[in-house]
């Protein structure tokens, strides 16, 4: 990798958050949320890779960014209390080379099948530990840290396999039209972000009211 993870985290707050910051959670309800502001419309809709009737929330992340840190274990608990009805997807957000180094580390390690173990450890060594991963041998040994073989870890991570989903999450992030992390995309028909909602309290109270809204929508699609 050509930089640290440390120093590439993408700081796309807007103009306009600045005023969002300052208006206080109590004089915002969930039915103030507007379109354009707290969340927009993707279009043409994403379609979603889940075909079991759950409402697919997609969380975009950079291991480097502190606030997908944060996020991370929130939104993880928030998906598991939901699951009869949420899944949540993980998809590393690539906006530039140093993102696709990063993209790599995460498919490497569900190519190996350790990524729910190592997906945690990763975030607490950059933001906890404060180590650096300048190269793909520093890689290696976080790699090797989590019981990996070093020639397991070479054969995974410059692997077909990874270098297809790499291009997939690039793809799939320009369809979402992100500009930053951490982001959210309901049912590939909307999404939000913190750089939208100014506080992750307020993002996810906004991704509360998108999956109701795309529940009610599903449940008179039925009806």
């Amino acid at each position: 990798m050509h930089k640290n993870f440390s120093t590439i985290c993408l700081v796309a707050l807007l103009s306009w958050s600045t005023f969002l910051l300052a208006e206080s959670d109590a004089e915002q309800s969930e039915n103030a949320f507007a379109e354009g502001l707290e969340y927009q419309l993707i279009n043409p809709p994403v379609p979603t890779q889940n075909d079991d009737g759950r409402i697919e929330v997609v969380e975009l992340f950079l291991y480097a960014c502190p606030h997908c840190n944060v996020l991370a274990p929130n939104l993880k608990a928030w998906a598991e209390d939901k699951s009869e009805y949420v899944l949540l997807r993980r998809v590393p957000a690539i906006v530039g080379a140093p993102w696709a180094d990063q993209a790599r580390v995460f498919y490497t390690a569900e190519k190996l099948g350790i990524l729910e173990k190592s997906h945690a450890a990763l975030f607490k060594s950059i933001h906890e530990e404060g180590d650096q991963y300048a190269d793909d041998r520093s890689i290696m040994e976080f790699f090797v840290k989590q019981g990996v073989k070093e020639e397991d870890f070479f054969w995974a991570f410059r692997s077909p396999d990874v270098d297809e989903k790499v291009s997939q999450a690039r793809i799939l992030t320009v369809k979402y039209g992100i500009r930053g992390v951490p982001a959210l995309i309901i049912n590939g028909k909307y999404r939000t972000a913190q750089y939208f909602t100014g506080t992750q309290e307020r993002l996810l109270k906004v991704l509360d009211m998108l999956v109701e809204k795309e529940r009610d929508a599903r449940d008179a699609d039925i009806n």
